[in-house]
C-alpha cells in the first residue's frame, strides 16, 4: 500500500515540521505586493489624468495659428500704403474708431488687447471645450547692418478650461 502524501518533513535533528508559509511569511509578501500594484496603479493615475494635454495643446495651436494666419494678412499699421512699403514709423493703437469687432480690423495693431471666449468647432457645449484666446501687439525697434527698422510683435496667449497656457509669437515687419 502506498503511504500517503504528507504536508509534512523531517529537519536536521530528524524532528517533523509542517511544510507552507509562516504568518510572518505571508505577510512580507502581501505587504510587497501592495506596494508593486500601488506603484503601478498610480503610475496609470498619472498617464490617464494627463492623457488629453496633447490633444488640446494641438488644437490650442491650429486656433492659434489661425488667428495668425487672420492677423500676419493684414496691413502693418493704417499709414502702410496699399500693395504695401515701409512706413518708417511703430505705433500700437488697438482698434480705431468704427472698428467694432475682427472682421472690421484692417491692420496688425488692431488686435492689440482683443480677448475673446469661445469653443472649439468641432465640440459640444461640454465643460472641456471653453478657451480664452487673447493677443497683444508691440513694437520693436531693429538694426540689420546699417538699416533702422521697425517691427511688431504679435503674442498670442491661449489659456484652457482648467488653467492650461500656451503661447506663441509672431513677427510682423515693416516693408
Amino acid at each position: 500500500m502506498l503511504a500517503a502524501a504528507s504536508n509534512k518533513r523531517s529537519n536536521r535533528l530528524g524532528r517533523l515540521t509542517a511544510g507552507g508559509f509562516s504568518l510572518v511569511e505571508t505577510v512580507i509578501t502581501i505587504m510587497v505586493i501592495a506596494v508593486a500594484l500601488t506603484a503601478v496603479t498610480s503610475s496609470m493615475d498619472l498617464s490617464v489624468r494627463r492623457g488629453a494635454d496633447p490633444l488640446w495643446q494641438a488644437r490650442a495651436v491650429q486656433m492659434m495659428q489661425s488667428y495668425f494666419d487672420d492677423i500676419l494678412a493684414l496691413r502693418f499699421q493704417d499709414e502702410t500704403p496699399p500693395g504695401g512699403g515701409a512706413v518708417g514709423s511703430c505705433t500700437v493703437a488697438g482698434p480705431e474708431a468704427g472698428e467694432s469687432g475682427r472682421g472690421d480690423y484692417d491692420d496688425v495693431d488692431d488686435y492689440d488687447g482683443l480677448v475673446e471666449q469661445g469653443q472649439f468647432l468641432d465640440t459640444g457645449a461640454g465643460p472641456g471645450s471653453q478657451y480664452q484666446i487673447s493677443v497683444s501687439v508691440q513694437c520693436l525697434s531693429v538694426t540689420v547692418g546699417s538699416t533702422n527698422g521697425f517691427t511688431k510683435v504679435i503674442s498670442i496667449t491661449m489659456t484652457g478650461s482648467v488653467g492650461e497656457t500656451l503661447v506663441m509669437s509672431a513677427m510682423r515687419g515693416d516693408f
